[in-house]
């Protein structure tokens, strides 16, 4: 267990090692009992915690605000339009916050407050924040990661299978959503499997396959941690035994949002039915990391059946960056 992660920040789970990774999921888990039991846990008390978002969240921003008052602090929420970032440099802005709050989430996407970033701009952002300030900076997700979601994926896959959640196969299977959303899900999470010893199939069409860069660092760290990290072309073949089925659409790297829009339409046969658990495990699960949805993503029956634990996936983001943030902050 490694309890010396205050002041670090959390970008990338590459950063992270299979103790680190451990020790964020050890504490989120005993949070979630002390929220249970009404046993309080201000480990932040007094501290305020900055979250620059640049499109707007439900589940990343409810959680970090909630997280933030369970944890006796505060947060504050901002919007590009309410900052002097047009005016400002990021370095500058770093700084100056670092004067003021304890922590600084950013979620740095493509929106039309910000316009179309070319793939790691929004990442590169994030780097110059880190740089420059004095506080921790923590990913809400970039172009290129999404670390707290897929803490909060790996924690509910241990919550259904218990120690043995690492001989479960867990298939990520790429969907074809109504828009492209950023690879920052199976990026992290073949990282943190890969570094952790899972065993993780990614499925997508030809041209939406991730990041080389993640996949090759998550096969090495497989190779030494006894994981497995695969990549195939076909649903069929990445769910057969599986014992998790994760919706989630992803945006072809390098593409711009029409190309990739215009490269998806032949794949609209690419969702999650009730046929591709017929040959998983009998107790396998369905995840999406939300918003889901219904037809596209994956049929209704699936969605809301009862394999699906979607909610109890968005609810382990409170506990998660709770963790994150106490061990960083704290």
């Amino acid at each position: 267990m490694n309890t010396k992660l205050r002041g670090k920040d959390f970008i990338t789970l590459r950063d992270y090692s299979k103790d680190d990774i451990e020790t964020i999921l050890s504490l989120a888990f005993d949070l979630k009992i002390k929220l249970a039991s009404g046993e309080p846990h201000a480990l932040l008390p007094g501290k305020s915690l900055g979250m620059l978002f640049s499109y707007a969240s439900t589940r990343t921003r409810v959680s970090f605000e909630t997280g933030m008052t369970q944890l006796g602090g505060h947060a504050q929420y901002y919007e590009p339009n309410q900052l002097q970032l047009g005016a400002e440099s990021w370095e500058d802005t770093a700084g100056t916050l670092s004067r003021y709050i304890d922590g600084i989430v950013v979620r740095m996407v493509s929106s039309p407050q910000v316009g179309e970033f070319k793939y790691g701009e929004a990442r590169g952002i994030l780097n110059v924040l880190s740089k420059h300030a004095s506080v921790p900076v923590i990913s809400a997700c970039d172009d290129q990661g999404h670390p707290c979601q897929v803490m909060a994926d790996i924690m509910t896959i241990i919550e259904k299978f218990g120690a043995d959640y690492k001989k479960k196969k867990v298939s990520l299977v790429w969907v074809c959503s109504k828009k492209g959303i950023n690879p920052g899900v199976p990026h992290d999470l073949a990282v943190a499997a890969g570094t952790l010893g899972m065993r993780l199939t990614l499925a997508c069409p030809e041209g939406f396959d991730p990041d080389s860069e993640y996949i090759e660092h998550a096969k090495r760290s497989a190779a030494k941690s006894g994981g497995v990290i695969e990549i195939v072309h076909n649903i069929d073949e990445a769910v057969k035994d599986a014992s998790v089925i994760y919706g989630r659409g992803w945006k072809a790297i390098g593409k711009t949002i029409d190309e990739d829009l215009n490269m998806r339409k032949p794949f609209k046969a690419w969702r999650i039915t009730q046929q591709h658990f017929d040959v998983a495990t009998p107790d396998a699960i369905f995840m999406n990391s939300m918003p889901v949805s219904r037809e596209t993503d994956a049929t209704p029956e699936v969605i809301d059946g009862p394999r699906s634990v979607i909610f109890d996936e968005a609810e382990n983001r409170l506990h998660a960056q709770k963790a994150i943030m106490a061990l960083l902050m704290g």
